[in-house]
């Protein structure tokens, strides 16, 4: 995919012709950008500027910047799946202004030097990169990290990226996280009922004659955890959930006012476990997808705003690992570039929940509406992405510029793109395709990641 050539960094940039979408409202508006900032909200046609470079919006959605609370960027540790670099320029081409890293990195990221690595490895990048840290030292489970240290250096998000299976250990975590403003995230799974099996127990997993994880695993790991969290007081987050179930445990925690907030996982709100019954690796997930049921439960869910977030889940695997049978080889999905075009272009959702999972709430969980999901309104941090409703496109055909191929929507039609992704008041994507000015738009924005 050819890179743009656009205005030198600095200069005064013009989002024209847009209608803003917010949580307060839709407006026309043309948006001025100059030294990181939004400079002015004016009446479209009024900004223009013969020294800005205009990016013209027209019949697009303009939006704060998305926020991704799960990605894996690859390094420290699987370089040859994807690095930094890659993953952000991925994540801004899907209109992503800020990654939460997940820290299950090789050496995995539970001290400050991995800490201080990331942050290196993320000035080159195409957009903003929050640091997540371990919940237990070496994610072994049995000891916590130093979690005040990485506090003080400004880590706010811990997860082990799994379960938490020891809940005296998860209620320390919650106890010790609390005061340092920190969010305790686990994927409510339950080992010793299949919490790591490549299926949903069910008639497809039976048919297909392979163990499943039923949703009873994922209800009562996540039972447990909101009990911890009513206990403690601490801040709960429950990572991927997947079951119908889990989605009532929730909605009555939040009614009951215990601090908790679940995320799902992009794909999850489109396939179900029958969609993976033709032994295509591509097609398995972590957690595994469940039933027409469960799917329809996690869309009601964003669209009642019980469900807080919809992650990518980038899992990025190097093209070999899932050339296995479908029980051994890795789950996840490559999903940064097409995340929002499933969740925008979905059917069941409406553009103001999706951008409220993708944008708006993420950045809240994250401590992070500087980096985008914030307010469009002079003066603000310029993160934003303009989104086009009805051009029509495909991987395949547009190309992509993650490193991972493991992605079942190769060429699937999205019919949504987003056409310009704005951060930190650099381009880092226009008219769909990443910008040259990379390293500019990561180096203003690493200050503010922290």
């Amino acid at each position: 995919m050819a890179e743009q050539q656009l205005s030198p960094a600095g200069g005064m940039l013009v989002l024209a012709g847009g209608e803003i979408v917010e949580r307060t409202g839709r407006r026309h508006a043309d948006i001025t950008v100059l030294d990181g900032r939004i400079a002015s909200v004016d009446p479209p046609g009024t900004s223009r500027n013969g020294s800005a470079h205009v990016i013209d919006a027209t019949g697009c959605v303009i939006a704060s910047g998305l926020v991704d609370l799960f990605s894996r960027l690859g390094e420290p540790g699987n370089e040859e799946a994807e690095t930094v670099a890659t993953a952000t320029a991925a994540a801004a081409l899907g209109g992503f202004t800020a990654l939460l890293a997940q820290p299950d990195t090789d050496p995995p990221l539970d001290r400050l030097g991995q800490l201080a690595e990331l942050r290196r490895n993320a000035s080159g990048g195409y957009c903003a990169v929050i640091a997540a840290a371990t919940i237990t030292a070496d994610r072994a489970g049995e000891r916590l990290s130093p979690m005040a240290e990485l506090a003080d250096a400004g880590v706010r998000w811990f997860t082990d990226v799994g379960p938490l299976a020891d809940t005296g250990l998860l209620r320390r975590a919650l106890q010790y996280a609390e005061p340092l403003g920190g969010t305790v995230s686990v994927r409510p799974a339950t080992a010793h009922l299949g919490g790591t099996a490549a299926m949903a127990e069910g008639a497809v997993s039976a048919r297909m004659g392979l163990a499943g994880e039923p949703a009873t695993s994922e209800e009562l790991a996540a039972g447990a955890a909101v009990g911890v969290a009513r206990l403690t007081g601490g801040r709960l987050h429950l990572d991927r959930i997947s079951a119908a179930r889990t989605v009532e445990l929730v909605r009555a925690a939040k009614a009951e006012g215990i601090d908790v907030t679940a995320s799902v996982a992009a794909e999850h709100l489109l396939f179900i476990d029958a969609d993976a019954d033709g032994y295509d690796t591509l097609m398995r997930a972590e957690p595994p997808y469940r039933t027409a049921l469960d799917r329809e439960a996690l869309i009601a869910g964003i669209n009642d705003r019980t469900i807080d977030a919809v992650v990518s889940g980038h899992s990025p695997v190097p093209p070999q690992a899932k050339d296995l049978p479908f029980d051994e080889a890795p789950p996840g999905v490559a999903a940064l570039e097409t995340c929002a075009a499933l969740v925008l272009g979905h059917p069941g959702i409406g553009v103001e929940a999706a951008l409220e999972a993708l944008a708006w709430r993420p950045a809240e969980l994250a401590s992070a509406t500087h980096l985008g999901g914030g307010a469009i309104e002079p003066g603000q941090p310029a993160n934003l992405v303009a989104i086009d409703l009805a051009r029509p496109w495909t991987l395949a055909e547009r190309g992509s510029v993650s490193m991972a191929r493991n992605t079942p929507h190769r060429r699937r039609e999205m019919s949504v793109m987003v056409t310009a992704t704005v951060v930190a008041g650099h381009l880092a994507v226009a008219d769909g395709a990443p910008c040259s000015t990379a390293g500019t738009v990561a180096a203003l924005a690493a200050g503010n990641t922290r």
